[in-house]
């Protein structure tokens, strides 16, 4: 999946104001991985909860289709970032 996918896969399920979410998930992520006190199986569920309060504070109003909204850009956060981590890191067997 590249960029142009990934774009268009997120287009099609999300309202526009709520990419933005997406963005500020990914530099939140960034700043929460680097934090040394917060393990990282917790970083998924954080930004989940983010998202959700981000989504539904962007688009004004705290109703399911706004929840869906940011649960859909924190997952897209995640698959942005495991997409980076996974082209751009080597791995033992392919050094």
């Amino acid at each position: 999946m590249n960029q142009s996918e990934l774009l268009a896969l997120a287009q099609q399920y999300m309202v526009d104001k709520a990419l933005i979410v997406v963005v500020v998930l990914l530099v939140l992520g960034y700043f929460l991985k680097r934090t040394p006190h917060i393990p990282d199986w917790s970083i998924p569920w954080l930004l989940t909860l983010a998202g959700i309060f981000l989504a539904c504070g962007i688009l004004q109003a705290y109703t399911i289709e706004n929840i869906v909204q940011g649960i859909l850009a924190a997952g897209v956060a995640s698959l942005t970032h495991q997409l980076w981590k996974q082209t751009t890191e080597k791995r033992g067997s392919e050094q």
